[in-house]
């Protein structure tokens, strides 16, 4: 009986708790459609390939933000990434004066959003692209403990172990091969914003160890970006420039996918991994940039265009670059508030693959 009893306190606890705090829900239906001419579709066993395509946006989602008190905040929200729910966010963060504690899972310090480009490439399929692994520096979202202190902020977040060749040995047993991670990957980023202007930097570091038999093999990740944006009255441009050394690990980055098969092939994937060929890892040296130029016609009508470049190289002799670059041009149109359509038009050209994409057509949004 003393159990029930403190079990149902503990609930009218919870629920009050609940109840006294305050929770502002919120929505964005997203749904992309699009007419795509690819020569050597990378997502269809590079066949030259037409397609209409309609979908739900990878980033449509539903969320709310909550206010426990001044100092205690919250919010979650869920996404719709190939088709089904998943948890884009899931954070706390308790102001305790000097600064900010946040823990969960939410866009880590390494995130520079400049880019508006809306087309879902639907082989990718993780809604609005923004440049996303294409130009634009995007540690994406991930579980994390950050302090914040005004403009500054560090974050220890959840590693990676991945490599280029890594699929390969787990479907090899003979390959007596594991990895060891022991400490989270380390990331930070400063911003200083002016009346009309801000400047951003940013940084990553992870570090794993690979063990194959008695040897062991250390593959050291590193990123390093600035980032900023100017506003001149109805114009805007914005910019970012990366680099670093096997990024994957920390940033997403997408080349011409030419799939490495086997241990010592020196072209790899261009995804920004580091090559173990098992004997030695061969680091993957990462270049990226963005420039994206926008105007204000009027309240509720815009322009912008963008380009995007990214390059991969092993850092050894006779190694292939994997590079690729991306342009668009979009209006944005408010039909009413919360109420948009974003036709656009633009290209993807991969290189090392001779393979290319132009796309047009409208993202449809409903924020609510």
């Amino acid at each position: 009986m003393k159990k029930i009893l403190a079990m149902t306190a503990t609930l009218l606890l919870i629920s009050s708790s609940a109840i006294a705090a305050d929770w502002n829900f919120y929505g964005s239906a997203r749904i992309s459609t699009f007419y795509t001419d690819f020569e050597k579709d990378p997502f269809n066993g590079g066949a030259d390939t037409k397609n209409y395509e309609q979908n739900l946006n990878g980033n449509a989602r539903i969320g709310a933000r909550v206010k426990i008190s001044d100092s205690l905040t919250g919010r979650f929200e869920y996404g719709t990434q190939g088709g089904n729910a998943n948890v884009r966010i899931l954070w706390g963060e308790w102001d305790f004066g000097p600064g900010l504690l946040g823990v969960g899972k939410h866009y880590t310090p390494l995130f520079f959003a400049y880019s508006n480009q809306v087309y879902n490439m639907q082989g990718y399929n993780k809604g609005d692209l923004n440049m996303s692994a294409f130009g634009m520096l995007y540690g994406k979202r991930k579980a994390m403990v950050r302090l914040k202190f005004g403009g500054f902020q560090i974050a220890g977040v959840e590693p990676s172990d991945t490599f280029t060749n890594k699929a390969y040995y787990e479907l090899h047993p003979a390959y007596n091969y594991s990895t060891e991670t022991k400490i989270p990957s380390i990331q930070a980023r400063y911003k200083y914003i002016g009346d009309n202007w801000h400047l951003q930097a940013a940084a990553g570091y992870c570090t794993f160890d690979i063990i194959n038999g008695n040897n062991s093999y250390s593959v050291n990740s590193w990123v390093a970006g600035v980032g900023g944006r100017f506003n001149a009255g109805p114009a805007y441009f914005k910019g970012n420039l990366w680099g670093g050394q096997n990024t994957g690990n920390l940033n997403a980055s997408m080349v011409s996918n030419a799939i490495a098969s086997a241990p010592g092939e020196l072209d790899g994937d261009g995804l920004g991994y580091a090559v173990f060929t098992g004997s030695a890892v061969v680091d993957r040296d990462v270049l990226g940039a963005l420039i994206v130029a926008g105007y204000t016609i009027r309240e509720g009508l815009y322009l912008e265009a963008g380009y995007g470049y990214v390059k991969t190289e092993l850092d050894t002799a006779g190694a292939q670059k994997d590079d690729i670059d991306t342009y668009y041009i979009q209006s944005t149109i408010f039909l009413a508030p919360g109420v948009s359509l974003t036709p656009e038009i633009g290209r993807y050209n991969m290189n090392q693959n001779n393979a290319d994409v132009t796309y047009y057509g409208i993202k449809w949004q409903i924020n609510f």
